[in-house]
């Protein structure tokens, strides 16, 4: 084969290679962008998920409070994690996290 076709056909794979680990590259960059953002979405609905649910525990409490003269609150809160073994963090409600974003 002729040198100057030879470097020809080499160029024309070198472009070909190049634009296709381009658009891989671009893809999977994409990809991670989208999930990235998916996932802030989520943790945003999650916070207003958790602003809505302590407001829901502060009237619950102001009725106790009303009726009872005590909100039980932090009794409610023990009882709920021994039966869910689980705790309440407080990391992400609403004011905790308006200051760290």
């Amino acid at each position: 084969m002729d040198p100057q076709v030879i470097s020809s056909l080499i160029m024309g794979g070198s472009t070909i290679a190049a634009t296709i680990l381009g658009s891989a590259a671009a893809l999977l960059i994409g990809r991670k962008i989208g999930r990235r953002q998916n996932l802030e979405e989520d943790l945003n609905q999650a916070v207003r998920d958790i602003r809505f649910l302590l407001a829901v525990e502060e009237a619950h409490c102001e009725r106790n409070k009303a009726r009872d003269n005590e909100s039980f609150k932090n009794r409610t809160r023990s009882a709920v994690r021994e039966a869910v073994g689980a705790d309440f963090s407080g990391r992400f409600t609403p004011g905790n996290w308006k200051e760290a974003h």
